[in-house]
């Protein structure tokens, strides 16, 4: 009797020895590598949300919608006028606000005139599709602008102010006088006389003005 006894705790112990190490064995890390891999990392992803959230506000100014602030409020308004082309069309400074316009107060007997002209038409064929106007105020005889501007081939627009009009309304002293007019019609930048490299500063200065927005 106690070795039947005896037989059949072995058994026991034996099946419950089995139940146990089968239970360890599914615990091996080496046996459930496709779990792990599939739990995603939700801390990482977290971490990685939050910093593209941030970088989305960096890139985008919180006043985008709000207008920009006006780089020429302090500019005083350009005196509007109006005067006759070399065809005998009638133009108004007015008449090209929204585009930024070059006022060129000149003369046929003025010597520097004659050297800043061959420039302007080279800036006005330029920029003249981004919104550039260039008015050459003539300050003569309206027979010596028009011969000259012939020869010369001036491609902007010739205005004709023999009696000084818009001379006086600017208190046009010495030419060339050259303005050049914000696209709020206001006078962003002046120069008297030229010299060789001053094409290039008003250039420049012509292109601030075609980039600004309000």
């Amino acid at each position: 009797m106690k070795l039947a006894r005896l037989s059949g705790i072995i058994v026991i112990l034996s099946i419950l020895g089995s139940g146990l190490l089968a239970g360890c064995g599914n615990k091996n890390p080496s046996e459930t590598p496709e779990v792990t891999e599939r739990i995603p990392d939700t801390s990482s992803a977290s971490e990685v949300t939050d910093t593209s959230l941030e970088g989305d506000e960096g890139n985008t100014p919180q006043t985008s919608a709000e207008p920009k602030e006006d780089p020429g409020a302090d500019r005083r308004q350009a005196p509007d006028f109006t005067l006759a082309d070399l065809s005998g069309s009638q133009h108004s400074l007015s008449d090209f606000r929204g585009k930024v316009v070059l006022l060129d107060f000149w003369a046929t007997w003025c010597g520097p005139c004659l050297k800043e002209i061959p420039h302007l038409v080279k800036l006005y064929d330029t920029y003249k599709p981004q919104g550039f106007v260039i008015l050459g105020v003539g300050l003569d005889k309206e027979a010596n602008l028009s011969r000259f501007a012939s020869q010369i081939g001036m491609n902007y627009i010739v205005l004709v102010d023999e009696k000084g009009i818009a001379g006086k309304l600017y208190g046009i002293r010495s030419i060339p006088r050259t303005l050049i007019v914000d696209k709020k019609g206001r006078i962003a930048f002046e120069h008297t006389g030229f010299a060789p490299g001053m094409e290039v500063e008003m250039e420049a200065e012509i292109l601030t003005l075609l980039a600004e927005k309000y």
